[in-house]
């Protein structure tokens, strides 16, 4: 495993960007690509479709892609080029959270493996932030096979903001902060109504792009989207929590500061939650860890106390420090690929690869 992640420096029109991705990270995303479909398969026995019928069903939402953002699928088809892979590979790796959605016989996530949980995002509003400052950040967990992929895309493009994004090789965006003072992280949560439309890494991106913290909303709460995510914003004085279906949407209130974890809390939502999604009460033990942190430190949250919380054990190993269960392999094994804390005022975000308990934090800023 990477004990610091590498930093990428794009700029230029989005193909060329992408080109420059998919050149320097050529290895990593060939192999990504070659490999990622036997860890689809390994974590639902219920799961018997091959490569192909994966690739199929990603590449139903390509129409909306390219209705959303022209520019983002122009980037794809830049590092599939660099990479020297087909495009259909690129838009496979970016449709990775939209796939775990079909880890069962039909789309809506019926059945899943007791083995699942999945990140916890913080955001702390300046009233709350230690000396006024606001921070937004996350534990992204997933298998422990995603954390070799690892990287930060520092991307100038020729219009716009720009960006700090941490990604995966070959993948458009996880999360990140922008120029324009606008920070975004997620948490999955499985919603019936999934459909093709627009996947998670083309929202994230374009809310990066925005130059006020209401285009980024706009984004998120707007778009076709193809999957339930719950996206928290921060920028300019103000932090949105969006939970999101593929259909609908609702806004938490944020006193001070919310943490939020895999399952929907919004009134409006909780029926689009996938029966079987949450086999274990991990997601609400990690919710009340991280809102009792919170609460406790209002006001003297920092980004040291934000990391503090990050390796926070409760409820081992279904834990905010995610770890996996002792004899599973790196394709099974549910894990913190990588914690973030992100001052998205100062463009500057603190990142650790792998467990916050064992790795340190390093700083990457625009």
């Amino acid at each position: 495993m990477i004990r610091e992640i590498p930093l990428l420096e794009l700029t230029g029109s989005p193909y060329a960007m992408g080109l420059a991705h998919g050149r320097t990270l050529k290895d990593q995303i060939r192999e990504f690509a070659a490999s990622v479909t036997a860890v689809h398969q390994a974590n639902n026995t219920f799961l018997k479709a091959e490569k192909k019928s994966l690739l199929d069903f990603c590449l139903k939402n390509l129409g909306f892609l390219q209705k959303f953002s022209p520019a983002l699928v122009d980037e794809m088809r830049g590092i599939a080029d660099g990479a020297n892979v087909p495009f259909e590979e690129i838009v496979y790796l970016n449709s990775f959270l939209e796939l775990e959605d079909l880890r069962a016989p039909s789309l809506g996530a019926k059945i899943l493996p007791d083995g699942l949980w999945g990140c916890t995002t913080l955001n702390v509003t300046a009233e709350a932030g230690e000396g006024g400052r606001a921070l937004i950040g996350q534990t992204f967990d997933m298998e422990k096979y995603y954390e070799k992929y690892l990287c930060v895309l520092r991307i100038r493009p020729e219009t716009g903001p720009a960006m700090l994004v941490l990604t995966f090789a070959g993948i458009l965006g996880l999360n990140g902060l922008n120029g324009a003072g606008v920070a975004a992280v997620i948490n999955k949560v499985a919603a019936t109504d999934a459909r093709p439309g627009v996947i998670y890494p083309f929202v994230m991106r374009k809310a990066l792009a925005a130059e006020r913290i209401g285009d980024a909303l706009g984004a998120v709460i707007f778009s076709p989207r193809a999957t339930g995510i719950t996206y928290q914003l921060a920028g300019h004085g103000l932090a949105f929590c969006a939970e999101t279906s593929a259909t609908s949407y609702e806004l938490l209130p944020i006193d001070g500061a919310l943490a939020h974890t895999n399952h929907y809390v919004g009134a409006g939502m909780r029926r689009f939650e996938t029966p079987n999604w949450l086999s274990h009460g991990g997601s609400m033990v990690r919710a009340q860890v991280a809102d009792t942190f919170l609460k406790k430190h209002r006001g003297q949250l920092s980004t040291a106390r934000l990391q503090e919380l990050t390796r926070d054990h409760t409820n081992h190993p279904r834990c905010i420090c995610a770890h996996g269960f002792p004899g599973e392999g790196e394709e099974s094994a549910f894990h913190t690929v990588f914690g973030v804390v992100m001052d998205p005022a100062a463009g500057r975000l603190e990142a650790c690869p792998g467990n916050p308990c064992g790795n340190a934090y390093a700083t990457y800023s625009l």
